[in-house]
């Protein structure tokens, strides 16, 4: 059966001081959604640029702002070995714990504002000591193996 495929532009994130950061999508595909941490200076939503090239960027390497939120405040994790750090003896006991649940909450409430209000706050401060550019981003190559370095 005939299809078309029709370019959409990608989601806007943020805007701040003139520089516009716009979502990427996994494998350039809107119905994959939006990658968590991945962004551009540009709207065409595409995720195939390495780190850096052609303004896509990986927010997790860029520079720590100086005041919160930060992505180092998320919530405890609840996986399996930290069920075990926190005395039990087995997953099961864990997830049926009342330290879980209190964990998984903290991690809803996470997803659903912090996580968003902290790389808001780590890319606005890249924008404020102009590492992330309209046309770009600021960098210096690295090891080649490892792609480009925002710092």
């Amino acid at each position: 059966m005939p299809y078309i495929t029709e370019h959409q532009s990608a989601e806007l994130f943020m805007e701040h001081d003139g520089v516009e950061i716009y979502h990427v999508y996994r494998d350039n595909d809107f119905d994959q959604g939006a990658r968590t941490y991945w962004f551009a200076v540009h709207d065409d939503g595409d995720d195939d640029a390495a780190h850096g090239h052609h303004g896509v960027f990986d927010v997790r390497q860029l520079p720590e702002p100086p005041s919160p939120p930060s992505l180092n405040d998320r919530p405890p994790f609840i996986g399996a070995d930290d069920g075990r750090e926190a005395g039990f003896a087995t997953y099961e006991d864990w997830k049926n714990s009342s330290e879980y649940a209190r964990r998984s909450k903290l991690w809803d409430a996470w997803h659903e504002a912090g996580e968003t209000d902290a790389i808001r706050n780590k890319i606005r401060y890249a924008i404020d000591i102009g590492v992330i550019t309209p046309t770009g981003i600021a960098g210096v190559p690295a090891d080649p193996d490892d792609g480009y370095r925002v710092w």
